[in-house]
Parts: C-alpha cells; structure tokens; sequence
C-alpha cells in the first residue's frame, strides 16, 4: 500500500469536514457545539492511523466506532439542521504472521473508505480524481488482505492437520517400556529352589508393574531377584495381591501415606536378611 500518497490524498478531505462541522462555528447553538466538539474529537482519533505514522496505535484502534458520531452542519442560509450520524465500520482484525503490518493496512484502508462515505454524508466534495485514486489504493489493499488471510488460513490448517497427524503417530507408536514389560510377563524363568523338588508358588507375572522412575532396563533383573526370593518374601501369603516395584522407599509413600493403595510395594533394590 501506498500509504504516503493515501495520507497525502485523504489529509483535504479531512479539514474540509472539520469547515463543515467545527464546533466554533455553533457558538450560538450550545448543544450543537458540544456534540459537534466530541465528534470531531472522536473524527480526529478514529482518523489517527491513517494520518500517522503509527502502526502500533493503529493495531489498538478498534474499538471507538460504537456509539455513532453526531454532526451538526454549517448552514449557508443560517437556518437550523438536523444533526448527520455516521458510524465508522469496525475492522475485524485478522491474526497474520507479518507483524502487525497487514492489520495496520486493513485498519487504514477502511478508514479511508468510511471518510469518503462520511463526506458525501455531510455534503463535503471531493474531487473524482481523489476519489478514484482512493478507491483504488482501498481495492488494492482490501484484496491483498484478503489473499493474505486466505494464505494464513491455509497454514495454519496445514499446521493443524500436521499436528494431528503427528498425535495419531505418537499415539500408535509402541511405548518400549510397555513392549519390556510384555515380553516378561510373557517369558518363563524358574530358578533353583535349594534343590527342592515340592510344589511351590510362581509369581504371577501378569500382577507385576513398575513405577515410573524405575529404569526399564532393570526390569528382568528385578523380576528374576523377585522371584529368587519369595520364599523369604512369603509370597504365598499375598500372591493374590498386585506387586508395584519402585525405585525406592522414599518413591512409595506421600507424607505418611502410600502412593500405591492396594498394591504390595517393593523397592527394586530390596534386600532380604533371614526369614522376613
């Protein structure tokens, strides 16, 4: 956008409106002079993005379009009118990836076409040249914005659906320590019992889980350890209950109570001194 020729065109039509409608000119009429004193107040903010140089204000003016502005017109003939109100149009700010330089020209553009609007509104003239030359710096702008938007729509679907792929694909990945787990529940070990040819309780593999601190790679070691020592561990006498490996005491409880209701705890690095 041309924003120096736009401000170099839009700059006369804006102190013709305020010949039009200045509040000195109503010195006689109190009422009309202060609703004409907040408009043209109001004119001047609303207009304050298009005649400055000041992307970051214009990124925050946006919201001083509601209620209308209210102007009375200077008569030629001296007799009373009825005030005009105008309402800015207020921009709907799109979110873009070029650092508020896209929103400051949406914001500017529609400024610019409101003040054409308010002129005719008002009766204020502006020649066909300026006229066509705005509109077409506004129509160059408008649908500039509007690819840009379609382009930032666009990504940020793309994004979207990437992310939701990448999900999907974490989501079916195969958790290695859940596989670890698996394949030793799964496997058959039975250590020497002292020689003992008797019947004795397995530990019921499918029961065993582990906390989340205790290293996956330990896990066989811990179970053949387990299962050496159950004997000791009186394993008959809670084999129904389910067994939950920690990697130390300190990891099992919270305060004064277990982080594992319902579960028989063992640290992995359990020792067993005589008959326990």
């Amino acid at each position: 956008m041309d924003t120096a020729k736009l401000q170099k065109l839009v700059k006369p039509l804006v102190r013709s409106v305020l010949l039009k409608v200045h509040p000195d000119f109503f010195a006689h009429d109190p009422v009309a002079k202060q609703i004409n004193q907040g408009s043209v107040q109001r004119l001047q903010d609303l207009m304050a993005p298009l005649l400055k140089d000041n992307t970051h204000a214009a990124a925050k003016n946006t919201a001083a379009t509601d209620p209308p502005l209210e102007f009375f017109c200077k008569a030629d003939n001296g007799l009373p009118q009825s005030p005009v109100s105008f309402a800015f149009t207020r921009v709907q700010m799109h979110r873009s990836e070029h650092n508020g330089t896209n929103r400051h020209q949406q914001l500017i553009a529609q400024r610019a076409k409101d003040l054409l609007t308010l002129c005719s509104r008002l009766g204020v003239t502006a020649s066909e040249a300026a006229t066509a030359e705005i509109e077409l710096i506004v129509g160059k702008t408008v649908a500039a914005t509007k690819s840009t938007s379609a382009n930032d729509s666009e990504l940020r679907a793309a994004r979207a659906r990437e992310a939701l792929e990448n999900y999907r694909r974490r989501k079916n990945a195969p958790d290695p320590n859940a596989f670890l787990l698996e394949k030793l529940r799964l496997a058959r070990w039975s250590p020497n019992v002292h020689g003992s040819k008797g019947a004795r309780v397995e530990l019921d593999r499918s029961k065993v889980f582990f906390a989340s601190s205790v290293d996956p790679r330990g896990y066989a070691r811990i179970v053949q350890r387990i299962e050496a020592n159950l004997d000791q561990l009186l394993y008959d006498r809670w084999c129904s209950l389910p067994l939950m490996v920690v990697d130390n005491w300190r990891h099992a409880f919270k305060g004064s109570a277990t982080r594992y209701p319902g579960f028989v705890v063992i640290p992995a690095d359990f020792s067993v001194q005589g008959n326990v």
